[in-house]
C-alpha cells in the first residue's frame, strides 16, 4: 500500500508470503525503499538463522536479541541527502502499522535510547547492521503474520544510508535430502514411528500442493514393498487457534494424505487410518515460530 499524502513515501505491500516474483529484482517485495534510496548491497539466503536486535540488557553493556530462523533478505540502501534521519524513518514506521505489523521494539540513538554509547558496533555485531551511528540514528524491529506466514521486518535509519532486512520465518526447506521409502522403512522399525518430510498444505486448509507428490510415491513404495504393513496416517497443527479447528483440520489433512494414497497410488484402503491430534503432541515448542513451523507436519505410525 502507498501513502499518497506523503511526498516522499515507503512503501509496504500487501503481506503475502511468499510473493518474492512480484517485486522488483533489486528490492524485497514485502517493503520498498523510501524514494529515491539506492540499493549499495543485497544478500539473500534462502534459509539461515538472524539475530534480531531487541535493546540492551538493564546493566547497558549486553545487547538482548530473538533468534529467527528462516529466509533472510539484508538490504543496504543510500538515502536522499536532503532527508533527514527522523523524516525517513518516520515514512517506514507509518507504513509498517498501516500494513498491521506490531512494532515490538524502537529506539533512537540521538537519544541513547539504542545503546549508551558504540551503538554501531553492537548493531553490526548482533545483527549485521551498517547504517546506524553511535550518536545518531533510527531503529524498529516490527513482526507481521497472516495466518501461518510470518515475517520479522528490522529497519534502522543512519544519516547517510538505511538497512532493511526481513526475515521470513519458516522451517527449513526439506527433499533436498531426499527421504525415501527405505528411510521411511528404518524410521519405522526403529520408533515405530516417521515423520513424513516434504507434505505442503495450502495454508490453514486441507488442500495439497503439487509438490507433495514426491513424498507421496515414496509413502506408497514403502507401502507396497511391505505389504503387511498398516499405518495410522496422524495430522499435526501448532496450538494457534482454537483447539476445536486444530482438531479438525489436523484430521482433514490426515485423511487427504489417505485419500491420495488410496486413489492416486492404489493403496488399498484398510491398510490406512487417518487420525489428527492436533496440537497435542508437538515436537518443539509452540511459543515460537521455528517451534510452530516444525509442529505442522504429518506422521506415519505403525499399527
Amino acid at each position: 500500500m502507498q501513502f499518497k499524502q506523503l511526498a516522499l513515501a515507503a512503501v509496504l505491500a500487501v503481506f503475502a508470503l511468499p510473493a518474492h516474483a512480484q517485486a522488483d529484482k533489486s528490492d524485497h517485495p514485502l517493503v520498498s525503499p523510501y524514494e529515491g534510496s539506492i540499493v549499495r548491497r543485497k544478500d539473500v539466503k534462502e534459509f539461515d538463522e538472524y539475530q534480531a536486535f531487541t535493546g540492551m540488557d538493564d546493566t547497558g553493556k549486553e545487547p538482548m536479541s530473538i533468534d529467527l530462523e528462516g529466509r533472510v533478505t539484508k538490504l543496504l540502501y543510500t538515502t536522499p541527502k536532503d532527508r533527514s534521519i527522523l523524516e525517513v524513518f518516520r515514512n517506514y514506521e507509518a507504513a509498517v502499522l498501516q500494513a498491521g505489523a506490531e512494532i515490538i521494539y524502537s529506539c533512537d540513538q540521538g537519544k541513547y535510547e539504542c545503546a549508551r554509547s558504540y551503538a554501531g558496533p553492537t548493531f553490526q555485531k548482533v545483527s549485521d547492521i551498517h547504517s546506524m551511528q553511535n550518536l545518531a540514528g533510527r531503529y524498529l524491529l516490527a513482526r507481521l503474520e497472516q495466518n501461518e506466514s510470518t515475517a520479522y521486518i528490522a529497519i534502522a535509519v543512519g544519516a547517510a544510508s538505511t538497512t532493511v532486512h526481513v526475515v521470513e520465518v519458516k522451517a527449513m526447506d526439506t527433499g533436498m535430502v531426499t527421504l525415501d521409502a527405505e528411510a521411511l522403512g528404518k524410521g519405522l522399525d526403529a520408533r515405530g514411528y516417521v515423520v513424513v518430510e516434504g507434505i505442503y498444505f495450502d495454508t490453514d486448509k486441507a488442500s495439497m500442493q503439487p509438490r507433495s507428490s514426491a513424498a507421496l510415491t515414496e509413502m506408497a513404495s514403502l507401502l507396497k514393498t511391505r505389504p503387511e504393513l498398516a499405518v495410522y496416517v496422524v495430522g499435526h497443527t501448532d496450538s494457534q487457534g482454537t483447539f476445536a479447528h486444530n482438531q479438525a483440520l489436523s484430521e482433514a489433512r490426515a485423511k487427504a494424505v489417505v485419500e491420495a494414497l488410496v486413489a492416486e497410488h492404489g493403496v488399498p484402503q484398510g491398510r490406512l487410518q487417518a487420525h489428527g491430534v492436533g496440537p497435542l503432541a508437538p515436537q518443539a515448542s509452540n511459543a515460537d515460530d521455528n517451534g510452530r513451523a516444525r509442529n505442522r507436519r504429518v506422521v506415519l505410525v505403525a499399527r
